[in-house]
């Protein structure tokens, strides 16, 4: 399983076409791809323009597809000029099993 959290800083001047962007990759990877479990963007309440992705993948296989399908390609080829800052930040599941009930397509 591979788990992240991507943290972003965006333009404000690009805020809302990158909000956008960023729900409707979310969505359509996690419908369209079963290595996908989750892609859950979110965005700080007294910092709009921050912007934290909670994404878990299947496997690293999984990743990898991920990285390769048209609707990602179009996400990553259509917002560099938005974003100020990235960081993808690796992390560690403490509750692997856990997640089953959280996210109902990990079962």
């Amino acid at each position: 399983m591979q788990v992240r959290i991507a943290e972003l800083e965006i333009l404000p001047e690009w805020l809302d076409a990158y909000l956008e962007a960023a729900g409707a990759v979310g969505a359509e990877s996690v419908a369209k791809e079963p290595g996908v479990v989750c892609i859950f963007p979110m965005q700080k309440k007294e910092s709009p323009t921050s912007i934290r992705i909670v994404e878990i993948y299947r496997s690293e296989e999984a990743y990898k597809a991920h990285l390769a399908t048209p609707h990602f390609r179009k996400y990553k080829e259509g917002t560099p000029h938005m974003i100020k800052s990235l960081k993808l930040v690796p992390m560690r599941p403490l509750d692997e099993n856990g997640m089953k009930t959280i996210f109902r397509k990990q079962k």
